[in-house]
């Protein structure tokens, strides 16, 4: 058994504890390396979902998972109001701890904060609120002191149980209005904008933020709700650019809707940073900073690419796009923001509905690489068909260092 270069660039493969479980920690180890990754980035803190396994070994071949629950065990002692709560099953918590002594891989914890459907049911006054009021259950808004506490609480906590080598942050902000959320439904047209609307929270607790600010937070919502109001009565439906230029015109010319978007801003930036200096000074902190395609979206869900560029050790930016030139100029124009091209760490999807053609994963990692970004991730491991996991091994030992 050989430990892993530490030194050496990242190369990751994200799964889920219960994929690993699957086939047992030593033979799941022996596959990945002999893939080419020498990495494993595998879910700590997760949400709900409903997942197909093309690659099962045994075990269902479509999986809930449990809602908002960690996959290990949480000491209680250290959470206030909000606390963790572990996976029911004993084998699948045991996965990570089991990952660590095998010793071969480096293993990093994709721990997602704050989309939490389970937290939401249990405390609807810390979620996320429209202009309208309406809570939004997988949402927990980091304005909120206890929701701010419990993120930090539960890092603090899986950084003093294992030796990461780094915690993956997932949604340390707001998640925007389209979510997937099981049995979401409209017969109206989404666009960017009026997502953005109605993804943005004016609970409580970000009122009261944004009047410290001086912030005419009351008039802000009320513009917020008129615009809503008369584009449902509309009958056209806006187009992307249109949308997207809406959007433009809102914060160019509403002081107040700018200014609202920085404070969201400098909350998420305070919750990293505080995340920071939480855990242990070896341990190196990344954060996916978005799910909004282009990255440059990623102020709707309150994250500052540069800012959080310098409180995190790396942003982990998933440049999830159909082609290869999309996600290599997504990956320009993020590195205009951060400038620092070690600082980013790259997350590829070589499979549907992204980078599923001819040797466009390829392709990708030459672009991004070309850029200066040397580390890369791919998604994911369970959900990936056999034919494409083979594929991206056949990438990677053609790119061995």
């Amino acid at each position: 058994m050989s430990a892993v270069d530490q030194e050496a660039s990242y190369r990751s493969l994200y799964t889920y504890a219960w994929d690993i479980e699957d086939q047992g920690v030593g033979s799941f180890v022996d596959e990945v390396l002999a893939m080419g990754i020498r990495d494993v980035t595998i879910a700590t803190a997760y949400h709900a979902g409903k997942f197909i396994r093309p690659h099962a070994k045994q075990g269902p071949r479509v999986i809930f998972p449990e809602d908002g629950v960690t996959y290990f065990e949480p000491d209680l002692t250290r959470y206030g109001e909000i606390q963790a709560k572990a996976h029911s099953q004993a084998n699948t918590k045991a996965v990570v701890g089991d990952l660590i002594k095998d010793g071969r891989v480096r293993v990093h914890a994709w721990t997602v904060l704050l989309h939490n459907s389970r937290i939401g049911a249990a405390y609807p006054h810390f979620t996320a609120k429209n202009a309208f009021g309406d809570s939004y259950v997988y949402s927990l808004c980091p304005m909120q002191p206890a929701v701010f506490d419990y993120a930090v609480n539960l890092c603090t906590d899986l950084s003093s149980q294992y030796a990461f080598n780094s915690l993956v942050l997932e949604t340390p902000g707001w998640l925007p209005y389209g979510h997937g959320y099981h049995h979401e439904f409209a017969q109206v047209a989404s666009n960017a904008w009026l997502d953005n609307l109605l993804g943005t929270c004016f609970c409580d607790a970000c009122q009261q933020a944004a009047r410290r600010k001086g912030i005419d937070v009351i008039a802000l919502q009320d513009r917020v709700r008129v615009s809503v109001d008369n584009y449902l009565q509309l009958s056209a439906s806006a187009q992307a650019d249109q949308a997207a230029t809406w959007m433009q015109n809102d914060l160019l010319s509403d002081s107040d809707w700018l200014a609202y978007v920085e404070m969201r801003q400098d909350r998420v930036t305070e919750l990293v940073s505080s995340i920071r200096a939480a855990i242990p000074a070896a341990m190196k902190l990344a954060v996916i900073p978005t799910v909004q395609r282009p990255t440059a979206a990623c102020w709707t869900e309150g994250s500052d690419l540069k800012a959080l560029s310098e409180v995190a050790d790396y942003l982990e930016i998933p440049f999830y796009e159909a082609s290869a030139n999309r996600a290599i100029a997504d990956a320009w124009e993020s590195l205009r923001q951060v400038t620092h091209p070690e600082k980013i760490r790259a997350i590829l999807r070589p499979g549907l509905p992204d980078l599923n053609q001819g040797n466009e994963i390829a392709t990708a990692i030459d672009g991004i690489n070309a850029l200066g970004i040397r580390d890369f991730a791919f998604y994911n491991y369970g959900l990936l068909p056999q034919h494409r996991l083979d594929h991206l091994a056949q990438v990677l030992q053609s790119k061995k260092e």
